[in-house]
């Protein structure tokens, strides 16, 4: 291995974040455990977050073995912990390429359909498999940031429209699941969003709003009614 791949990162039982003494990032594609290919290895961008993975053992590259090592417990100094994989969530404009390297415990829980990256630790700073596709300025986190203009900016729609259950929708979708969207609803800017329908007929794997029983939770709820046009 001539590439010097970042460190594995995980986190301890109480949600801090390490890097790993000697194993280094992996990545899951399919059922694959892979090393990932040094072009798709970027700087975690502005805006990323960072999870922790409930129930899941973080796997890394050891080079010494040649072979994929999973960390169920690591040591560092004269501390050993219990460790918890970690994963990335990436900002508008880059796709994941990888999933992160881990292995699934007995009764972990079930978690929500983001699109976890692997993420690793090197030149102190983060890095994740992900690529850059879309250079629109208008999806960078910097128009996004200002919480507390959006929360009075919400607040006034309501208050001026309060049986509209339009921007009800929406002003949970940019409250409460951080849709970029849908705050620009409330900045009064570019894209915007406009819910339609509570059912669908595309059947896409991975949905976000809609999981069949007892599969996995929905990381967003569907609009309860269809909109009309209000006649003037």
């Amino acid at each position: 291995m001539d590439f010097d791949y970042p460190s594995l990162v995980l986190s301890d039982p109480g949600g801090k974040v390490f890097d790993h003494p000697y194993l280094r990032l992996a990545g899951r594609s399919g059922d694959r455990l892979v090393l990932p290919r040094p072009s798709e290895l970027v700087p975690l961008p502005k805006g990323s977050q960072l999870f922790t993975l409930p129930g899941r053992t973080p796997i890394g590259w050891d080079g010494k073995k040649t072979a994929f090592i999973s960390s169920e417990k690591v040591k560092l100094g004269n501390r050993e912990m219990d460790s918890t994989a970690l994963a990335a969530f990436l900002p508008p404009g880059y796709i994941r390429t990888l999933l992160p390297a881990t292995q699934r415990k007995p009764k972990a829980p079930t978690l929500p359909l983001w699109a976890y990256s692997s993420v690793g630790w090197k030149d102190g700073q983060f890095w994740v498999t992900g690529l850059f596709i879309d250079s629109n300025p208008h999806w960078n986190p910097k128009y996004f940031q200002n919480e507390q203009l959006l929360k009075k900016n919400v607040k006034i729609f309501l208050g001026r429209n309060p049986q509209n259950r339009l921007f009800q929708q929406l002003s949970r979708c940019a409250l409460e699941y951080r849709c970029f969207a849908a705050k620009n609803v409330f900045f009064r800017r570019w894209e915007c969003p406009l819910p339609t329908s509570p059912a669908c007929n595309a059947e896409c794997i991975g949905c976000i709003s809609l999981q069949p029983s007892e599969c996995c939770p929905a990381s967003q709820e569907r609009i309860g009614f269809v909109p009309r046009r209000r006649r003037s």
